[in-house]
């Protein structure tokens, strides 16, 4: 790890922070009052009649009760913060709110009244696995493990309800936990990667939102990569050293 790369690693963590804030303030503003859920959950025929602010709002309610504000905002904060010191704070807004919206117009499909943020949570996730097959060597060790227990979570409660939310995570945390005390593990790190993608795709192929919002996440993270990191290249992010004097 480069000198710079520490620096932009141990900065705050802006973008995570706020949007955390936002989503707890939403999650209080509903148990205070139950008919904020109402107002800004899923609703498409309301959202086509006018009520425009249904795109995004969303996003800041859930609808599951404390189970999903404690999940939900749990892993935002996880997920965002490894996020955000990976790809940086303009890089990880466009892959929260660019996967959160688009999530929003495939819920309509898969779950027209539901509402959280955990389609945004999973566009980052998706966009970490994509790194970690990219640049597997980069990884750190809340990195390679983070993505493919977030990914074991959602997937665990899309094929197996509250049972397998609890046992797919439950496996990952002890198999990680034990791959990963080994000094090198880039190949567990590409491995991490590649089984999460697995798992969001047959999570998509089920259907389920959670698995196309990380495949999503997936590819929006190609693309917003460097080119020499889309080809796969390991940089140092080292400043280019000055001309020498003739």
């Amino acid at each position: 790890m480069t000198a710079v790369e520490t620096r932009r690693r141990a900065g705050l963590p802006i973008a995570t922070v706020v949007v955390a804030l936002i989503t707890t303030l939403g999650a209080a503003a509903q148990l205070n009052d139950p008919d904020v859920l109402e107002r800004f959950r899923r609703d498409y025929p309301a959202l086509h009649d006018g009520e425009w602010w249904r795109w995004f709002t969303p996003l800041l309610v859930q609808g599951s009760g404390w189970g999903q504000i404690l999940f939900n905002i749990g892993s935002l904060v996880v997920v965002g913060v490894i996020a955000e010191r990976r790809f940086g704070t303009l890089r990880w807004l466009v892959l929260y709110i660019g996967i959160g919206l688009a999530g929003e117009a495939f819920g309509e499909r898969l779950d027209p009244t539901g509402s959280g943020n955990s389609l945004a949570v999973c566009g980052l996730a998706g966009a970490l696995a994509t790194l970690l097959l990219l640049r597997p060597g980069a990884a750190t060790r809340p990195h390679a493990f983070v993505v493919p227990y977030y990914v074991a979570c959602v997937a665990g409660l899309g094929f197996g309800g509250v049972v397998g939310a609890t046992v797919a995570p439950t496996v990952v945390l002890v198999v990680m936990s034990i791959l990963l005390r080994r000094d090198r593990y880039t190949g567990i790190a590409f491995a991490a990667g590649l089984a999460a993608l697995v798992g969001a795709g047959a999570l998509a192929a089920r259907p389920d939102q959670h698995g196309i919002a990380l495949l999503c996440g997936a590819v929006a993270g190609l693309l917003v990569f460097p080119p020499r990191h889309r080809a796969g290249r390991v940089t140092d992010d080292r400043p280019a050293p000055a001309p020498r004097r003739p």
